[in-house]
């Protein structure tokens, strides 16, 4: 995805301290938009893009200087709420969730770095709790820019949207596509029947992942919805080849809750669909 900044003119950068900011960063990447709460109306969206394989202090070094020279990312806000994009996540019930056992429950199926921090939230519509790690130097930087943030991992609104949007009594399959990983999830009658998340290194891998899936629930094929999110569209090779397999796909659609800049028009509305929904995870 190339960069972009589109800023609605109704923006006022003199009361941003009563709006919501929401960023997205991961080790390519870092994404951001505004909501004007009193229109309830997204009024900036931005997207930069990294020089991959950096070592990770000219990463951190990247991200200090964007800070630095966006004039948006200089206000104060009301809120302020940043997804640290990784598959190093997982999910544990309420029944089960204790504080004071974070490090265990996420070491029983992740590697835990020595500069992890890990952070939890409690999920709305299912009764669970998502553990994920942000890494201490990304923390610090953006908690010196915003001390009041609040971190989450994209798993959080992904899962959180899918229950609170569709309540179909038939399967439905969700797949969100990051850079290195997807997510995905499976619900049915507003509950979620599974979330997981896989990384792959070429389109194969991705698909064979989504079929793996599809067999071991018994999900046909031929009429079992698969909704798409994240950088995809009908022009990436990885959609026509999952058509080969899939008769009935399409893509995510932003949520109604919210209206949206005409600025936005430009980018496939399925991009940002996490960071629209941060919103509403509270």
């Amino acid at each position: 995805m190339q960069n972009f900044a589109f800023v609605d003119e109704t923006l006022d950068i003199n009361i941003t301290q009563s709006y919501y900011l929401s960023i997205q960063v991961s080790l390519n990447g870092l994404s951001f938009c505004i909501l004007d709460p009193v229109r309830n109306k997204y009024i900036a969206l931005s997207h930069q893009n990294f020089e991959t394989d950096l070592i990770f202090d000219d990463f951190l070094n990247t991200i200090e200087e964007y800070i630095e020279k966006n004039e948006l990312l200089n206000r104060t806000f009301k809120s302020t709420k940043l997804i640290w994009l990784t598959n190093k996540n997982t999910l544990i019930p309420n029944n089960f969730f204790k504080k004071e056992n974070l490090k265990k429950y996420f070491e029983f199926n992740q590697k835990l770095d020595d500069l992890d921090e890990i952070h939890y939230k409690k999920l709305k519509y299912v009764d669970a709790y998502s553990i994920f790690i942000v890494p201490n130097q990304i923390a610090n930087i953006f908690i010196k820019q915003f001390p009041d943030l609040n971190f989450y991992n994209q798993q959080i609104p992904f899962i959180e949207h899918t229950l609170f949007k569709y309540h179909s009594e038939s399967k439905k399959v969700f797949v969100n596509i990051n850079d290195e990983f997807i997510d995905l999830s499976i619900t049915e009658n507003g509950k979620l029947l599974l979330y997981n998340n896989f990384v792959y290194k070429t389109e194969s891998d991705m698909i064979y992942f989504i079929m793996y899936v599809f067999d071991q629930f018994n999900l046909n094929t031929e009429n079992t919805e698969l909704i798409l999110s994240g950088f995809i569209d009908k022009k990436a090779s990885i959609y026509s080849k999952l058509k080969g397999f899939i008769s009935h796909m399409r893509f995510n659609k932003l949520s109604e809750d919210f209206s949206y800049s005409y600025t936005f028009n430009q980018v496939p509305p399925q991009s940002f669909t996490n960071l629209f929904n941060l919103h509403l995870c509270e």
